[in-house]
């Protein structure tokens, strides 16, 4: 038999190794809140005190810890992956809460009450190094530094979680700088969490609705498939079942822009990239997991971007999924994959209807200053039959009918196409094709326009007609009636 040798590995090198398993602020925060709702929490509060020396604070009700609870929660893969854990609990490696820590902060402090009786513990990585021994440092309750504002959040039961010396994000060293700069840490934070955890912020069957604060600003659940608007498709939903645990996949196509409310559309435009939000949304216990992927099922294209995919599993069939330690990536095993490689056809068909509505509705005509082209590819040209078109060359001498038409191949060669898609793509409201001026500025342009076309040997339906259709007085449809009508009085 060979001989065996005992070879433990050094504290000093696994703490700093895993500090680089690749999360962010918002992933790390997250991470902690799954730790909080696995403890029974429904009310959860953060706060990030931002000064020179900034500290962050995870406040819970949940369940809290005993002492020997603490102490096990703190040690490093305390639990198996494949242990078997409470419905609630969203943890899997064992790993959280202390990676998580440590891939933002060099102290982490565990504060933890359980029936009014309070213990605490630190992990300070520093102190670690210095002697490379797993020493966890117990603290007495005077040896607790907290403000008692604090601590009373967690009596008859809670936890505390504290960073203390942050070294992975880049502080300033000026106070104004650094209120800009936690600012805008706290927004993105915000806005992580509002998407991650929006089931439990809204309160659904499955989902226990919880309450989460940061720096006293109440989070609101942000739904990314804008189920309060009627026009919003929801589809047939599927279930799969793998290893006897059900698979929920549920469909929906949002809707078109303009039939969003103001405030939808703000939101959306805000937090929602259509074009690179598109995708499937894989949720785990109804935390969201990994979103606005379709895993090279299909190509992100601006036709698609209404359609979204709901997949939600259980954590019991976790080693399907091939999840990392941050729970922020997820791949669906292929029986799952395939389906949703079925279902795509039916929504994505249903996004591009939707985009291209608007599209075919305005090639109904031929009365439009543009020309859409099918050949080797998709060409737009000045419709040459147009009435304003045509009757402008025709005023024109021999010469200035070769500058003209070359002045027009110019516009048609360098239309900004790139730039209308990126606009229109991100801000499809503000991305305005023309100028609006006031009313009285744009009637007197009607007049003109109606003269040059010899109006007077149009019908009223007809001059209407062309002057939609030339685009120029699309944002005074209400008034074109009027118009007319004084026109031809």
């Amino acid at each position: 038999m060979s001989d065996i040798k005992l070879l433990m590995p050094s504290p000093a090198a696994i703490m700093q190794s895993l500090r680089d398993i690749g999360y962010t602020l918002d992933t790390a925060v997250a991470d902690i809140i799954d730790n909080s709702i696995a403890a029974s929490a429904d009310k959860i509060d953060i706060y990030f005190l931002g000064t020179l020396s900034p500290k962050l604070l995870i406040i819970d009700n949940g369940t809290g810890m005993s002492e020997s609870s603490l102490h096990e929660a703190l040690r490093f893969a305390a639990k198996a992956p494949d242990e078997v854990r409470t419905k609630e609990d969203l943890g899997r490696f064992g790993l959280g809460l202390k990676t998580a820590s440590f891939s933002q902060v060099r102290k982490l402090t565990v504060i933890s009450s359980q029936d009014n009786q309070i213990s605490a513990a630190e992990w300070d990585l520093d102190y670690v190094i210095g002697n490379d021994k797993w020493l966890l440092k117990v603290l007495k309750p005077n040896e607790i530094l907290l403000e008692s504002k604090y601590l009373e959040k967690i009596y008859p039961h809670g936890t505390i979680i504290i960073w203390e010396n942050f070294d992975r994000i880049i502080m300033q060293n000026d106070e104004e700088k650094l209120k800009n700069f936690s600012a805008k840490l706290l927004a993105n934070l915000r806005s992580h969490l509002e998407l991650v955890f929006h089931k439990f912020l809204e309160g659904t069957p499955s989902a226990k609705k919880i309450s989460i604060t940061l720096n006293n600003y109440e989070l609101k659940a942000f739904n990314p498939f804008c189920l309060k608007n009627n026009f919003t498709q929801i589809h047939p939903h599927e279930k799969i079942y793998l290893d006897g645990t059900e698979v929920k996949i549920q469909p929906y196509t949002l809707p078109h822009f303009s039939k969003m409310s103001t405030a939808e559309y703000e939101i959306f435009k805000k937090r929602s990239d259509l074009l690179n939000n598109q995708g499937v949304y894989i949720y785990r216990n109804h935390r969201l997991m990994v979103w606005g992927d379709w895993f090279r099922l299909i190509s992100k294209t601006e036709s698609t971007k209404y359609a979204r995919i709901e997949v939600n599993f259980d954590k019991t069939i976790d080693h399907l999924w091939d999840i990392d330690i941050k729970k922020s990536k997820a791949f669906p095993p292929d029986v799952v994959l395939e389906r949703i490689k079925q279902i795509i056809g039916k929504v994505s068909g249903a996004s591009i209807r939707i985009s291209t509505k608007r599209i075919n509705k305005a090639l109904e005509t031929t009365d439009l200053p543009w020309s859409r082209v099918l050949g080797q590819g998709v060409n737009y040209y000045i419709n040459k039959e147009f009435p304003l078109y045509k009757k402008l060359y025709n005023t024109l001498s021999a010469e200035q009918r070769i500058n003209f038409q070359l002045l027009v191949e110019v516009i048609e060669s360098s239309i900004p196409v790139q730039s209308i898609y990126a606009d229109m793509s991100t801000k499809p409201l503000e991305t305005n094709l023309n100028n609006s001026c006031d009313k009285e500025y744009m009637n007197e342009k009607f007049k003109l326009f109606a003269d040059f076309m010899q109006a007077k040997d149009l019908n009223k339906k007809q001059l209407k007609q062309t002057a939609l259709g030339c685009g120029l007085f699309k944002n005074y449809i209400n008034f074109l009636d009027e118009w007319v009508d004084e026109y031809y009085a």
